[in-house]
């Protein structure tokens, strides 16, 4: 089982603007352990400190190209990862939302909290919680290991 999880912090349509990604967390996922972890940040008008995703995309490119890409929902990561590199064949994709849907019907709640707190997939990150682009991609891969999503 090898896989990246990877979840997309936005900036949402503040003012009328585009969503624009400032965050990218990524977990690498070999042999039912996560090996690696990995974040950027990106400028954005909401984020002008941060060189753009172009110009990390020489860094970025060799972690997420040519792997198994799993995100809680992926409609997310797909449409920006699509948009910010149109030319660029990502994935195949898995989407844990859908698994989880698929395993547990009728569930009250699918946030991702919610399913890693009832599977006991929480991570225990210094400093980060729910909404850090790096805590959710972990916690992402953890859940696609308890459900067993890329086997």
């Amino acid at each position: 089982m090898e896989f990246a999880a990877i979840d997309f912090e936005t900036t949402g349509y503040e003012a009328g603007s585009a969503n624009e990604p400032w965050q990218l967390g990524v977990a690498i996922v070999s042999g039912g352990a996560i090996v690696e972890t990995r974040e950027w940040f990106f400028g954005t008008p909401l984020t002008p400190d941060y060189e753009t995703f172009s110009a990390q995309w020489e860094d970025l490119y060799p972690v997420l190209a040519g792997r198994r890409l799993v995100a809680h929902n992926i409609a997310c990561e797909r449409t920006i990862l699509t948009r910010m590199a149109p030319l660029t064949k990502w994935g195949p994709w898995t989407d844990t939302l859908k698994i989880a849907k698929a395993m547990y019907p009728g569930l009250p709640s699918y946030r991702l909290g919610d399913l890693c707190t009832m599977l006991g997939a929480v991570p225990d990150i210094a400093g980060r919680t729910w909404h850090d682009g790096l805590y959710d991609a972990v916690a992402c891969a953890l859940l696609a290991m308890r459900l067993g999503a890329c086997e």
